[in-house]
């Protein structure tokens, strides 16, 4: 024993020495296997984020065999020869034998032995599921508190994530490194059938299809071109052998990195990240092909009518990531747009002659588009929108002036400034710190690079962004026309009608009696500490709500008046047009937006039912000049007469196609069968209303609005005292403001007997499926009750829906169900289900689900995993800085006055399985409920529905505000 702690204490010495420090945490190193790992430490975080990358995506796909990178992404949940593994040498057989058929069934072309031999597979499937535990890797991550646990697959990386307490670095760290060491891709089968429901779901999505048509002709002869998910063709005729030789191929040590950020220490974990992932065996990196890049000479046009509304794409020749002129490019792209709305094609929206326009870099690792996409005015008068080659004009004059140098020094300056701030701001998140190093990894850049990224923005010239903008912004593009009209069928991928998969229940492997006994570091019970958020009235009835930053010097204030749409319906457009507005007698819209620009803040103002709000951000040695402009643009707000033109037009445009956006007509379906008439699609303007929307009264509703009692949270550096005297005296607060009635709880729909909504859509590819179960009032002595049942019941992929639905049966890609209330006590609870599914899946995914919520299945061996998850995650789900005042805020309506950890650890910690039983019981059984389907009539079985209740036929008319409609 004294000669293996002698041992493990070399180790550690000979892994820290061998870390260089980069400075504000950021530390790296190389195991001798080649694997990189980035550590970012930060003790003032609650947890840690974790990732594995590979430097591996869609673009490496064989040509055949397009999809691998994604399929990979999802089998590599599916355990290893230990994890999931009850008895790997009678599974192993099998499973060798299912390979085998795999390949067999790819070779064959009758059609019908090709089904026979697919039929084998399933049987093959169901017995090695007899003997294994597919989502034991789930059931681990759930019982070391990992939140967040999911992957990602893109063009030119596949990455693998969570956060996790920090006490639970060691338990991460060995199932994180395993997972990778002799992986088994159990249920390929029914993971096929999940893809399948992912790309039938996109058929229905036509952004999918717009986002698709772009990147096949802006990256034409490269694998960027194609879809991430592979081609439908290949995806039907799937190899388990060739997945099994891109693993083999791709994920090796010197092509994966380890990034770790947040609460942790470089020193201390060093050598346990040699001892877990130093396991995997080196190998060499595989050569990689290379494609020549698409030459852009003169304007080529390209057309497909595939949207709901016409739209340019502008396509100009880019630099790929880490290229010299990479930021210059950026910083001249952002000189058309931006988010201070400074730029030539922002200007083209403000002054009302575009809907909306955007400039943007589209940056690989192998190569680099440059994009300007624009949406053309809406004609309200015509009811049509105008041309895509009048739109084109109009953003080639923008952008001819970019490219021609025709621009002021100060807004380079503003940019940069703009840049900078979020680079800050990212700085501020474990994930956003995470997913830059994972980026450099990907992209070979040096990580000193990223800790001087704000003076290498700052260095860039205004020589330098001319130059880039003579190059990049020339005559050489590709002007890509969408029409409106409905994309082509590529043709579903149709259920094979497999036998579901039955997992042991009950059941764990070797390793997963040994994880769970191992050793975790010290678990602090940790509450949340509200002691620095001070509280002080500004007014007689508005407050502000200060928390100090400690991070860096970006201020952030949000000025919640209690006022939102309830009272004044029409608040939301006169919120977007004071996006736009400017000062009256004082300031044009357009410099309005340019002297916030020139003091480095940004504003955003919105509406919802409950509050105006308003949010600005920026540094502090501008905070008094940024309140002064606010309060007179709130005091003197000058809309714009082309704005609200735009903003009408715009919304008038949209509403004329959403009786044909599936995506639109199922969220009307979700929101008419938990609110009714109070649906936002019921409750909203009617067109007529719309059309004849006049500024005097919007500018009235923003003045009406801004006499309630305000709440102000701000997050800085200056002193509470400094921060307090500013603000009494540059916010634009009123004097014996009225009192606020907000939050109020939305009503929701009683539900007197069972009832099942259908809505007819022959165009939908997927069936959308809602479930509302109304439950009794919100108290947060059920919170506890309530968390456990969601865990066990309905969320992630250890509750029993999607274990059930997807994981069993591969019945839906999406599935979930959890109970819920609206935040405020005394308010409607109720039980929120959803399925995404094929049509001719519907029915049976329907009697699964009505078959769990009627009669719940138990499985009382859950319930430490739950307890488990339920404590750490109590312990470590707490708000950044930014957020500490209004969660705060929001715990009261809640009826807490502290961190709800301190009532509800006791009560985590007595939890049975029983009190789950108990709160689904009285909570949900038995309870009346509607269901809501949209899904084609010629494949739902309409009449098996009555024996869930009255069946009624729903029309999209009744989804909508159908008064004084013009279409």
């Amino acid at each position: 024993m004294k000669h293996l702690k002698l041992y493990a204490a070399l180790l550690l010495i000979l892994a820290v020495s061998a870390i260089p420090v980069y400075g504000q945490g950021l530390k790296a190193f190389k195991l001798k296997n080649g694997l990189s790992v980035y550590i970012w430490e930060d003790n003032s975080k609650s947890d840690v984020f974790g990732l594995v990358g590979v430097r591996v995506g869609s673009i490496n796909d064989p040509t055949e065999y397009t999809g691998l990178a994604h399929y990979l992404e999802h089998v590599m949940f599916k355990g290893t020869d230990k994890i999931g593994a009850l008895n790997w040498q009678e599974e192993k057989p099998i499973y060798e034998e299912i390979i085998k058929k795999y390949d067999e069934m790819a070779n064959e072309s009758d059609p019908v032995r090709k089904k026979a031999i697919s039929q084998e597979i399933n049987e093959l499937t169901i017995k090695a599921g007899q003997i294994a535990v597919p989502n034991e890797y789930s059931d681990l991550m759930e019982s070391m508190g990992a939140k967040g646990v999911n992957a990602g697959t893109h063009y030119d990386w596949t990455f693998y994530h969570c956060s996790f307490p920090a006490y639970q670095i060691n338990k991460w760290l060995e199932i994180s490194s395993q997972r990778f060491i002799n992986p088994v891709f159990r249920s390929f089968q029914a993971e096929l059938e999940n893809v399948y429901e992912e790309y039938n779901r996109a058929q229905d999505n036509q952004g999918s299809a717009i986002q698709q048509f772009v990147m096949s002709k802006a990256f034409e002869g490269h694998p960027y071109s194609r879809p991430i998910i592979g081609l439908p063709d290949h995806l039907k005729n799937p190899r388990l052998s060739r997945l099994i030789d891109f693993y083999n191929q791709w994920y090796v040590p010197e092509n994966m990195v380890l990034v770790l950020v947040g609460n942790i220490n470089a020193q201390q974990i060093s050598g346990r990240i040699a001892a877990s992932f130093g396991r995997l065996p080196k190998k060499q990196i595989p050569a990689r092909n290379s494609y020549p890049d698409l030459q852009i000479e003169g304007r080529k046009q390209y057309s497909a009518k595939i949207g709901f509304y016409p739209q340019v794409t502008m396509v100009f020749q880019g630099v790929k990531a880490g290229h010299p002129d990479e930021e210059a490019l950026n910083i001249a792209l952002s000189l058309l747009s931006n988010s201070s709305q400074t730029g030539t094609l922002d200007k083209l929206v403000l002054d009302g002659e575009l809907t909306s326009a955007g400039a943007y870099p589209m940056t690989f690792r192998e190569q680099g588009r440059a994009i300007i996409a624009a949406i053309p005015l809406y004609d309200e008068n015509q009811r049509r929108f105008e041309s895509n080659k009048s739109v084109e004009k109009k953003a080639i004059k923008a952008i001819q002036q970019i490219a021609n140098g025709e621009f002021e020094d100060w807004k380079i300056d503003a940019i940069k400034a703009e840049l900078c701030r979020q680079f800050d701001l990212s700085m501020e998140s474990n994930e956003d710190k995470a997913m830059i190093l994972m980026n450099a990894f990907y992209n070979e850049q040096d990580l000193g690079e990223i800790l001087n990224y704000k003076d290498k923005i700052m260095s860039i010239t205004n020589d330098d962004i001319k130059r880039v903008a003579r190059q990049y912004l020339s005559n050489n593009y590709l002007a890509l026309y969408v029409e409106k009209g409905k994309p082509e069928d590529n043709g579903k991928i149709e259920k094979p009608g497999y036998k579901p998969i039955e997992a042991p229940t009950g059941k764990q492997s070797l390793y997963a009696t040994q994880f769970k006994t191992m050793p975790i570091g010290k678990v602090e019970e940790k509450f949340i500490d509200f002691s620095n958020v001070q509280i002080k009235s500004l007014n007689e009835r508005s407050k502000i709500y200060y928390t100090p930053n400690t991070e860096n010097n970006v201020f952030q204030l949000v000025l919640q008046y209690g006022a939102g749409t309830r009272e004044f319906p029409k608040l939301e457009i006169a919120a977007s047009l004071m996006n736009n507005a400017g000062v009256m007698g004082a300031y044009e819209p357009q410099q309005l937006k340019e002297e916030l620009s020139k003091l480095n803040a940004t504003c955003h103002v919105s509406a919802q039912s409950d509050y105006l709000n308003i949010i600005i951000e920026g540094y502090e040695e501008t905070l008094p000049q940024v309140c002064q402009l606010l309060s007179r643009q709130i005091l003197m707000p000058k809309l714009d007469d082309k704005q609200l033109t735009r903003l009408k037009g715009s919304e008038l445009g949209m509403r004329q196609q959403r009786k044909e956006n599936v995506s639109i007509l199922a969220d009307a379906l979700r929101q008419y069968i938990f609110y009714g008439e109070k649906s936002d699609y019921i409750n909203e303007l009617t067109d007529k209303e719309l059309y004849e929307l006049q500024i005097s009264e919007l500018t009235g509703d923003i003045n009406r609005a801004a006499n309630y009692e305000a709440k102000i949270f701000y997050t800085g550096t200056l002193p509470f005292d400094q921060v307090y005297s500013i603000l009494s005296t540059n916010l634009p607060l009123v004097a014996n403001e009225r009192p606020s009635t907000s939050p109020q709880a939305k009503p929701m729909m009683p539900v007197a007997e069972n009832t099942i909504y259908f809505l007819p859509n022959s165009d939908a590819e997927q069936a959308q499926i809602y479930f509302y179960v109304p439950m009794d009032a919100y108290d947060k002595k059920d919170d506890v009750f309530r968390n456990a049942f969601n865990q066990y019941f309905g969320l992630d992929f250890t509750g029993l829906v999607m274990n059930e639905i997807r994981e069993k049966r591969s019945m839906a890609y999406t599935a979930y169900a959890y109970a819920a209330g609206q935040g405020i006590t005394g308010s409607a609870g109720f039980l929120n289900g959803y399925i995404g599914t094929q049509n001719d899946k519907a029915n049976d995914a329907i009697d699964v689900f009505m078959s769990l919520l009627t009669d719940m299945p138990q499985n009382p061996e859950r319930i430490d995993n739950i307890k488990s998850y339920l404590r750490q995650a109590a312990l470590t789900d707490h708000p950044d800085f930014r957020q500490k005042a209004p969660y705060l805020v929001s715990l009261g309506y809640r009826g807490y006055s502290d961190d709800p950890a301190k009532e509800n650890l006791a009560k985590i910690d007595a939890l049975t399985f029983d009190d789950i039983v108990n709160y689904y019981k009285q909570h949900i059984q038995g309870k009346p409920y509607c269901i809501g389907i949209m899904g084609n009539p010629k494949m739902i079985d309409i009449d098996k529905l009555a024996k869930y209740g009255k069946v009624v036929k729903l029309s999209d008319k009744k989804l909508f505000n159908s008064k004084d409609s013009f279409f």
